[in-house]
């Protein structure tokens, strides 16, 4: 089957997908290269995406003119079904341009990930209007569940649903209750996931935020919403794909769904962080010395220092993912602490990424605390990433209680 990015757009490259698996030899550098090409345009709109708190339309059209809003759609409804790998490439290829911009492909991959837990009849409907829906997500907090005949009733605030505004969709989760208590399973209390139209809740304006000002993640509110049961999932650690979603791309760990996105934005940030100090270097002459930073021996040494951790952090991750990938593809199932390797890894880029920004921020001096500096955006982009529930300093007490063979208190890490 050939899958054209978007035919109707004059100029626009057609791709055949390879077949499942066949990514397992090397990143697919074509998806690499056309997020690649993308730059100029982003560039020429974050600074809009950062004053409006939401990324321009022109840039969200040409993600999706470009193939990447349907990297990790099913090849069923029209998707590419890119390995992991080379998405988290072409999401960093987007970041070092904006990134907001980078962080905006989360809405337009993870959630059609999700999906593979949907009943058929709710993944079709998410898709009925293309193969590239956005779908905002807000997991952080658990809300209320009501079964009633044919599905749910939810009602909840979730926080941190990033690109809303867009977005046609968004999943939300909760806990089951049966006379105002918590539906109990074995394994605890029983977990339901849905997907509401976005029609169906209220945005919030709460997205005042110290970094990626642009990303619009706004808190959402549902009130009694009625969600078909064709519409959510129960969260499970082991479920069966529904049709169309049958191939390695929907065995990997949930982590790396996410960490696909949010790691490389957390590694182009540090990066553009080294670049702008690196440009400053040139120039400036700091407060009570003769020397340009370049001449200096501190400033020497401590951009070394971040290089190595970032190039470090960056390896780490990269062969964690393509490792989680080569399982997928070989039909194994990842063991806990295979997945507790995966969150270490992106969790470990998120705090690298911090630490090279601020040692970056810190040797630009007072030139840094100016918004017109790009050291400035850096740091607050860096620390504000760093707080992703996903890949937070949190989950390195998680990967911990794995290895130690504690029972881990965030469960998401088995799934």
């Amino acid at each position: 089957m050939t899958t054209s990015y978007r035919p109707d757009v004059p100029g626009a490259p057609t791709l055949t997908p390879a077949p499942p698996g066949a990514s397992d030899a090397g990143v697919d550098e074509r998806l690499v290269e056309a997020a690649r090409q993308l730059a100029p345009l982003i560039r020429a709109h974050a600074d809009e995406a950062e004053r409006e708190r939401r990324i321009a339309r022109p840039v969200l059209d040409a993600l999706a003119d470009a193939g990447l809003r349907r990297l990790f759609a099913p090849r069923a409804y029209g998707g590419l079904e890119a390995d992991p790998v080379t998405c988290a490439r072409a999401v960093e290829e987007i970041a070092l341009a904006d990134s907001a911009a980078g962080w905006a492909m989360q809405a337009g991959n993870t959630g059609a990930w999700w999906a593979a837990r949907l009943p058929a009849e709710g993944a079709a409907e998410l898709f009925a209007g293309g193969p590239e829906p956005i779908i905002a997500a807000s997991f952080q907090a658990m809300h209320r569940v009501t079964e009633v005949p044919g599905g749910y009733r939810f009602t909840g605030r979730g926080a941190l649903a990033s690109t809303v505004h867009d977005a046609q969709w968004v999943m939300m989760a909760g806990l089951v209750m049966d006379d105002g208590r918590p539906r109990m399973t074995e394994a605890g209390p029983e977990i339901v996931a849905v997907a509401m139209s976005t029609g169906d809740v209220e945005i919030v304006d709460s997205w005042h935020s110290l970094g990626m000002r642009g990303t619009d993640s706004n808190d959402v509110v549902a009130d009694d919403v009625h969600v078909p049961a064709s519409r959510a999932f129960h969260m499970t650690p082991t479920f069966r794909p529904g049709p169309g979603y049958e191939g390695p791309l929907y065995r990997i760990p949930a982590v790396a769904s996410v960490s696909v996105v949010v790691a490389p934005v957390a590694l182009a940030i540090a990066r553009n962080a080294i670049t702008a100090l690196r440009e400053l270097a040139q120039q400036k002459t700091a407060m009570g010395t003769m020397k340009t930073l370049r001449d200096r021996a501190v400033v020497q040494a401590t951009l070394a220092e971040a290089e190595g951790i970032l190039r470090a952090a960056r390896l780490l991750f990269y062969d964690e993912l393509a490792a989680a990938w080569r399982r997928a593809v070989a039909g194994e199932t990842a063991t806990l602490e295979q997945r507790a390797d995966l969150m270490l890894a992106g969790a470990h880029a998120a705090r690298s990424a911090a630490r090279v920004a601020d040692l970056m921020h810190r040797l630009g001096g007072t030139s840094g605390i100016y918004a017109r500096s790009p050291l400035e955006r850096h740091f607050r982009d860096a620390q504000t990433v760093r707080h992703h529930g996903f890949l937070s300093d949190g989950r390195l007490e998680t990967v911990g209680q794995v290895y130690l063979g504690v029972a881990p208190e965030f469960p998401l890490v088995a799934f």
